[in-house]
């Protein structure tokens, strides 16, 4: 009896495929959640990929292709300096000594996008420095606090189209179409755009391309707040030498 009866229970597992029957259940939820993994990796990578391709479009602006003009001026105590000249050399950011900024991006990294701001043009400009508090024009300073206008106190405000600037100026990112006007003035001060802004860069916009790129001589010292005392002028020397006195006669 017992070994019929093990024989019986042997035909039954036979029939019933044994210990398979476990391993394809076990097989059945494998695929289904291979299937579904590969669905939230292929939607995930898809996203992120647009997102990546939104922020580089942005930041490409301006792009290498780019020709862009903004007008700048330095207001010191409500008087504007003089145009810089074209420096000796030409980075994506420069001047052309006619009081504009040309952003022209010849490093797709350090010209392009976000970097084409105030502080890529003044990195290229030999005696040009810029901060917060401070500025330097050919190695001339105006610091907030130390320097006066009249009996004021100046200080240092940089405004971009019409907006005052509450940041590190050189972050900036420089307009298209647009003005800077870096100033030292007395605290609460309108600082307005630079003279004749606007045709500026009208006729920087109409001449793209065909600026020249030879440098301008560049002056040794930047130009006086106020121009020097006058001097009386000399008096006119004689023309002739006077008589000599007469001798007595003997």
């Amino acid at each position: 009896m017992g070994k019929a009866s093990s024989s019986k229970k042997v035909s039954r597992v036979a029939r019933t495929g044994g210990g398979r029957t476990t391993r394809r259940s076990a097989g059945s939820w494998g695929y289904p959640l291979m299937i579904a993994a590969v669905v939230v990796l292929g939607v995930l990578t898809v996203w992120l990929s647009r997102d990546a391709s939104h922020h580089k479009a942005v930041a490409e602006a301006p792009t290498i292709n780019d020709h862009w003009h903004t007008a700048y001026g330095f207001d010191v105590c409500g008087n504007f300096l003089p145009d810089l000249p074209q420096p000796p050399n030409l980075i994506g950011l420069h001047t052309h000594g006619d009081g504009v900024i040309h952003i022209e991006p010849q490093d797709a990294l350090l010209d392009t996008g976000k970097h084409a701001n105030l502080g890529r043009f003044v990195s290229g400009y030999p005696g040009l420095k810029l901060s917060r508090n401070s500025f330097t024009v050919l190695n001339q300073t105006w610091t907030t606090g130390q320097q006066k206008c009249g009996d004021q106190p100046g200080e240092v405000v940089v405004k971009s189209n019409g907006k005052t600037v509450t940041g590190d100026p050189n972050r900036l990112k420089i307009p298209r179409n647009g003005w800077i006007t870096i100033a030292f003035v007395p605290k609460g001060t309108d600082v307005p755009p630079p003279p004749n802004w606007q045709d500026k860069v009208n006729r920087a916009n109409g001449g793209a391309g065909q600026h020249s790129n030879t440098p301008t001589t560049m002056p040794n010292n930047a130009p006086a707040l106020t121009p020097p005392a006058s001097t009386p002028p000399a008096s006119t020397p004689p023309t002739s030498a006077p008589a000599a006195p007469p001798t007595s006669g003997r």
